[in-house]
Order: structure tokens, then C-alpha cells, then sequence
């Protein structure tokens, strides 16, 4: 293919995939051309799909090998993640952190480590976590699924909506809020929700009146129990009776029996990096800032981003971002503080502890 046709139209991936299979087809073509003996043949056979295997795969021999040489395999970890995809690369470590209560009796009070290592975070990195969060996890769309035709579902803390689609092939409404501003645009625009900007402890919705309520990895950012409850009571006073309340938060068990995951938690309140690597992505110094940075496009092998090579920078920022992960029954004892639920189910999903409650 000319390399003006399929650098313009197609996205670099594809047209890099299209040029290889012509050259592939080409050379079958032409050996399959060519008067051989069977002996000739099959060695060119083998000739040409020797080359083929160093074209396509030398560049995943140099990965693996690399992976090898820091310490780990880059074969199957056997290990998946929430939505079912194998997991590759070593282990995620975590930092242990101490968490000081500013203001114990107010829960509406943000403490100044939400702030930083939460609100600011997600603020920064919308963009690229909007590239890695595409697909609801599996035991979450079987909820949203189960509900009722018609059901109206409030979907707070939602990120970039990735819940949303599955309410709406339900026949379902959903009405989205989040604390991060750039997290609940990218919602709205992407998904065509009705999505605001609003904190999970105190939400512009009226009471009583969702048939379901979605709290999925959002409980496990808030830095004290008071602000955990509270978010629980929200989420109850917004359900009608016989409503329920779906809510994930991250565990601390997290051993390869249970959750095959590469996160581990040294305690329970932890701040987790979270780097900007995306597979195609590449970035220079050029950028201030993590959020100026995941503005870096795709490119062709062989090619950088635009600017000098001075600008090239080999190791992305990191965010660290505050989580508090759950012991098993922890949730279950926060969800017994608010009298307006009863917990109909609780259960393990792939290194969450989750349940599902009712509005009394």
C-alpha cells in the first residue's frame, strides 16, 4: 500500500498491520509462483515464514527478553483483572500512609489528603485513565441488567461513564455525577448522560426516588469512616424503598488464590502510583504537566512525537493516588451503620469486596 494511503486514513496501528500482510501476501504470491520441487518449496516455505516471524516478532522478543532481564516473565501470569483481561508485568507496590482526621464531626469537610492525592489526581489524569477504563466489569453490568425496564439509576462517582452504556441497552435512565469535573465531561460527551459534577456525600438529587444506586470504586478513596457513612446515607436517601445500592470498594486481600491481581497493599491506607504509560503513546519533556502530556498521539515505529529528540522522556510522571482498602466484613460493618439498608448479598469479585443492599 503507498504510504500516503494508509498514513492518512487509517489510524498508524492499522496501516502499519495492512503494510506487513501485503508484504506477507506478496511473498507468498510469489514463491507460490515460482516453478520449485517440493523439497525447493518447502524450504522456501519455511524460508519465507522464518522472515515473517523475525519481521513481525522482533520487536516482542526484545520485550520479552527485556521483561526477563527486570526480574519477571513476560509470558501468562495467569492472573485477570476485574473485566476478565490477563494480566502481564510485575507486581504493583503501594506506600503505606498515616491518615490524621482533620475534622472528626464534620464529614462534608474534605480532608487536605482527598484533596491532593484524590480530586487533584484524577483531575490530572482523566484523559489517559479515560484510554484504560472502557469496559464495565462483568458482575456490575449483571446487576445493572437484573434491574427492571424503565428503572432510574443513579450512578455516583461514575468516572467516564464506563457503567452508563449497559444501563441504557437495559432500557434504563441514568443520572451521573462525580467529583472530578474533566472525569464527568468526558461522561457526558462520550456517553450522552446526564452527568453533573457533584461529591458522593451531598448530591443536588432528590430523595426517594432511584430505583438504583451505583457505587463502584469510589468508597475506597474516602479517608475517614464518618465520610464513609455518610456516603452510604446519601446513597440510601436517594433510593426508593425496595431500591438497592450496588457498591465496590477495593480489598486488602489481594494473595494470588483469591484475586490473582498485581496489587499489593503493605497497610490499609496506601497511596497507589499511577503512571502514564499507554501501549502507542509516547510523550516528551515538552509538557508541563501529567495533564499536558497525555495530549502525546499515537505514532509510527520508528517515529517519536513532534519536537527535538532533547524533548524525549523515557519515564512518564507518576500520580499517587490515596486509597483506603477494605478488610473482608469491614464493608459489611459500615453498611450495618446506616439503618436505612439491609445487605442482601456480599461477596469477593477479582480483588473487590462488594455488596448489595436495600433500602428498608
Amino acid at each position: 500500500l503507498p504510504p500516503s494511503f494508509s498514513s492518512h486514513i487509517f489510524h498508524p496501528q492499522l496501516a502499519r498491520c495492512m503494510r506487513r500482510g501485503a508484504w506477507w501476501l506478496k511473498a507468498c504470491v510469489r514463491h507460490m509462483a515460482a516453478p520449485t520441487s517440493g523439497t525447493e518449496a518447502a524450504a522456501s516455505a519455511a524460508s519465507t515464514a522464518s522472515a515473517a516471524t523475525a519481521r513481525l516478532g522482533g520487536k516482542r522478543s526484545k520485550k520479552k527478553a527485556l521483561a526477563q532481564a527486570n526480574g519477571y516473565a513476560a509470558e501468562s501470569s495467569g492472573r485477570r483483572g476485574p473485566s476478565g483481561q490477563e494480566l502481564r508485568g510485575p507486581m504493583q507496590r503501594t506506600t503505606a500512609v498515616e491518615v490524621v482526621p482533620e475534622d472528626v464531626e464534620n464529614p462534608f469537610q474534605t480532608p487536605a489528603i482527598e484533596a491532593e492525592n484524590v480530586h487533584k489526581v484524577y483531575d490530572t489524569i482523566a484523559s489517559h485513565w479515560n484510554h484504560t477504563r472502557y469496559k464495565a466489569w462483568p458482575r456490575v453490568e449483571a446487576f445493572v441488567r437484573s434491574l427492571p425496564k424503565h428503572s432510574l439509576v443513579a450512578d455516583l462517582g461514575c468516572g467516564n461513564g464506563k457503567n452508563l452504556p449497559h444501563v441504557k441497552e437495559a432500557c434504563g435512565f441514568a443520572v451521573a455525577s462525580d467529583i472530578s469535573a474533566p472525569l464527568a465531561r468526558i461522561a457526558a460527551e462520550e456517553h450522552g448522560a446526564s452527568c453533573m459534577v457533584a461529591d458522593c456525600l451531598t448530591t443536588p438529587l432528590r430523595a426517594g426516588i432511584f430505583d438504583a444506586v451505583l457505587s463502584i470504586a469510589v468508597l475506597h478513596h474516602l479517608s475517614t469512616p464518618a465520610r464513609r457513612i455518610q456516603a452510604l446515607r446519601e446513597a440510601a436517601r436517594l433510593l426508593r424503598v425496595g431500591g438497592q445500592l450496588l457498591v465496590y470498594c477495593w480489598s486488602y486481600e489481594q494473595d494470588d488464590e483469591r484475586s490473582r491481581s498485581r496489587h499489593r497493599f503493605v497497610a490499609q491506607d496506601v497511596l497507589v502510583p499511577w503512571s502514564f504509560r499507554t501501549p502507542g503513546l509516547k510523550k516528551g519533556k515538552a509538557a508541563a504537566t501529567p495533564a499536558e502530556a497525555t495530549g502525546a498521539v499515537a505514532a509510527e515505529e520508528g517515529e517519536g512525537v513532534s519536537g527535538t529528540p532533547e524533548t524525549w522522556e523515557e519515564q512518564p510522571p507518576v500520580c499517587q493516588r490515596y486509597c483506603h482498602v477494605y478488610r473482608e466484613g469491614e464493608l459489611d460493618e459500615l453498611l450495618q451503620e446506616v439503618p436505612d439498608l439491609v445487605v442482601l448479598d456480599s461477596y469477593f469479585d477479582t480483588g473487590n469486596w462488594c455488596a448489595i443492599a436495600q433500602r428498608r
